[in-house]
């Protein structure tokens, strides 16, 4: 081979080798980003983002002390299966809260009655849903019949009797409610309250007509207050069920990959069925339309 030909094989050798260190060097972010499960096994110890209150029955502080419900039960057992001991983080005072502890590495995920909404999806990656939960009215009788009394061709079709600007439908401030109502009652007035009491107060009193919330609560509300069925009525609304699903960081991929084959596992298996048949779907929690 001539000296020139030699030059230029010496320089494609070059290319090619530069070429493939580029690539090493490009991939190694990437490894570094996924490497979740590793992370958290060194670490000895999974963190998982709570909500601070209690929401009976996905998690709540049972007569022990120790919490109890839906989500500690399916975190137990994430937290097992890796191996590392579970602890929980409960800073966060709103639902979106919950995926600031989780994107800015304050928990390793999120498992807590959350919502996985598009808006919540462009910041954190949720895992496939766990558990659908149906919306709910709650009416104010009273208030539900002056608005039948003025517009009675109406009065079969409850959710278009409510999406009118003289109705004011209640929700709870930083969660999902409040895009739901603003997609189905656009022509009602959204009031937005912090907690649950004040804005059932409200529709019992009549400053609100209904309150848009789910099966959860307003089942809490049946059990607490049988009476209330008097005054109030629970409407359930068709449509777009409200799914439930773990929020973890963007980067994590191994481990969304992971929780979601732990899912799939957990259903299949009967785990899943047999924690959400304890806490959530029994005859005293019911909900109909009446």
């Amino acid at each position: 081979m001539s000296v020139r030909g030699l030059e230029r094989l010496g320089r494609a050798v070059l290319l090619l080798s530069g070429g493939c260190l580029l690539a090493l060097a490009l991939s190694l972010p990437v490894q570094a980003q996924s490497a979740a499960i590793a992370r958290i096994q060194a670490a000895g110890k999974l963190t998982v983002a709570v909500f601070f209150e209690d929401v009976v029955p996905f998690f709540y502080v049972g007569p022990d002390g120790k919490l109890i419900g839906v989500d500690p039960a399916i975190a137990e057992d994430i937290a097992e299966k890796l191996g590392v001991t579970l602890e929980y983080n409960r800073a966060a005072t709103t639902f979106d809260g919950l995926i600031d502890e989780v994107v800015e590495g304050r928990a390793d995920m999120a498992i807590s009655l959350l919502s996985d909404t598009l808006e919540r999806a462009a910041r954190a990656s949720f895992s496939q849903s766990y558990v659908s939960v149906r919306q709910f009215l709650l009416i104010n009788r009273l208030q539900l019949g002056r608005l039948v009394a003025a517009d009675p061709e109406r009065a079969n079709d409850i959710p278009a009797l409510l999406d009118s600007p003289q109705s004011r439908i209640g929700v709870i401030d930083g969660t999902s409610y409040v895009g739901f109502v603003a997609e189905d009652f656009s022509e009602a007035q959204s009031v937005a309250f912090d907690a649950w009491p004040e804005m059932l107060a409200a529709v019992k009193s009549g400053d609100l007509v209904a309150l848009m919330y789910d099966e959860i609560e307003i089942g809490n509300w049946r059990l607490a207050d049988s009476a209330g069925a008097v005054e109030l009525r629970p409407y359930h609304l068709a449509g777009h069920p409200d799914t439930i699903a773990i929020a973890m960081p963007p980067g994590d991929t191994d481990l969304k990959s992971w929780v979601d084959l732990y899912l799939t596992k957990a259903r299949s298996n009967g785990f899943l069925d047999g924690v959400l048949n304890e806490y959530l779907y029994s005859k005293d929690r019911a909900l109909i339309d009446g």
